[in-house]
């Protein structure tokens, strides 16, 4: 996990889990359009890799069902483990996981290019806890890969996916309360840059602000806010003012 954050961090951010970008985007720091892009990559590439399994790994086959390489099902699942107990710990799990992206990666300031490798940590100790129990699957595209090429994990794969969708919602909730949400969050758009409930929300949707605040056709959210914090710094200064450069 480290080493691929490590490889796409400078193309794409390193986004390799659904769980993660569905998170990320309803706590408002991914606009909806590239969070379905990346979550659509995210599936398709766990899919290639499962179609790479079933030719590389002997004994695996299309179709072969339960207990092929890489699948979550009951022959992965501990065999005295109940559904709540298994959604219990792919929720625990996820959420620890994406905690970590929060505190590490989202947060400021963070960790730079620290975050890979705590982030892989945290895989790391997820799957040594409970990994003995689940498999310690973390991510609905580890799940769907497999699941729809070797037709494994037909009455467990749901209960791993809404855990892991579930930890996503919970590890945004408590970062927002801890830290607040994103600039693209629309109640934060709202009252950051005076927009209507339509624009704050097309905006959410899309990642464009509006074009009354852009400068240039490819401003992005980031450059809005330092353009007003600039324009407000200046103003303050042009006043007489204190500015947040100033000392005592």
């Amino acid at each position: 996990l480290a080493v691929g954050i490590y490889t796409a961090a400078n193309i794409s951010g390193g986004h390799l889990n659904p769980a993660v970008t569905f998170s990320i985007f309803i706590c408002g720091f991914f606009p909806l359009t590239h969070a379905l892009l990346y979550m659509g990559l995210q599936i398709v590439g766990a899919i290639l890799g499962s179609l790479v399994v079933a030719g590389l790994v002997p004994g695996a086959s299309i179709q072969m069902g339960d207990g092929a390489p890489g699948c979550f099902d009951p022959t992965v699942v501990h065999s005295e483990i109940t559904d709540a107990q298994l959604f219990g710990w792919e929720v625990v799990m996820t959420f620890t996981l994406i905690s970590c992206v929060y505190a590490c990666g989202v947060a400021k300031p963070g960790h730079g290019s620290h975050t890979p490798y705590v982030v892989g940590l945290a895989l790391v100790c997820c799957a040594g806890s409970g990994g003995q129990y689940t498999g310690a699957a973390l991510n609905p595209a580890r799940v769907v890969g497999p699941r729809a090429v070797f037709e494994c994990g037909k009455g467990v794969a749901w209960i791993y996916i809404l855990a892991q969708l579930a930890a996503a919602v919970l590890a945004c909730s408590v970062f927002a309360f801890v830290s607040g949400p994103g600039p693209l969050n629309p109640y934060t758009a709202m009252a950051d840059l005076e927009l209507s409930w339509y624009e704050a929300l097309a905006m959410w949707l899309s990642g464009s602000p509006p074009a009354r605040l852009r400068t240039s056709g490819r401003d992005n959210i980031t450059d809005v806010l330092v353009a007003r914090r600039d324009v407000g710094r200046t103003e303050v200064e042009r006043q007489g003012g204190p500015t947040s450069s100033s000392t005592a």
